[in-house]
């Protein structure tokens, strides 16, 4: 007597089902991780934005120079940027007609600090800290005008708040920058 058997070859509804679940699982896994990859370039641009912000403090200081940070916002054809200018002390002996001259021509780029792109929908916002300084009299450091981070270089800052952010959403603590160039994460 021959015995006929009957087996068919194939998968079952139920492993079907989990292969469906891993597959699913794994795909959100690497959508999570791409978001991720970019998640990661924001912050560290925001860790190479706090190194370059300790480093300009230490020139600042070391050198006698004010320094200012400058950001331009992002645009079709470039990225958020940023870079270091110097703020140019004329000579007393200068004619009155220089001294009205633009303030802006007394920003001059810092040549050895060059400028700093960031990733693709990568920013920082610079919130100006209030702040009173009573015998202050350069109204081209002070004013509304001014770059809002400035180094004084005789060890004080422009008190501000800093908050990157990636495609619009906050990165990370904020960064704030007491008047002596402490760095704080708040």
């Amino acid at each position: 007597m021959k015995k006929t058997s009957s087996s068919v070859q194939g998968f079952t509804l139920v492993e079907l089902m989990v292969v469906i679940v891993i597959m699913g699982v794994m795909a959100s896994l690497v959508l999570m991780n791409m978001n991720g990859t970019d998640q990661r370039k924001a912050m560290q641009a925001r860790e190479v934005f706090m190194m370059d912000v300790q480093k300009l403090l230490r020139e600042s200081n070391d050198q006698a120079r004010i320094l200012a940070l400058h950001s331009q916002v992002a645009t079709d054809v470039a990225g958020f940027q940023y870079n270091v200018v110097e703020y140019q002390i004329h000579q007393k002996n200068e004619t009155l007609l220089q001294q009205n001259n633009n303030s802006n021509s007394r920003w001059q780029n810092y040549k050895d600090f060059s400028t700093r792109i960031l990733s693709d929908q990568v920013s920082f916002r610079i919130q100006p800290l209030e702040q009173r300084y009573a015998r202050a009299s350069n109204s081209e450091l002070l004013n509304a005008n001014a770059p809002k981070l400035i180094w004084l270089g005789n060890g004080e800052v422009k008190p501000v708040r800093i908050q990157f952010y990636f495609e619009e959403r906050p990165v990370g603590n904020e960064i704030e920058i007491d008047h002596l160039g402490k760095i704080n994460e708040i």
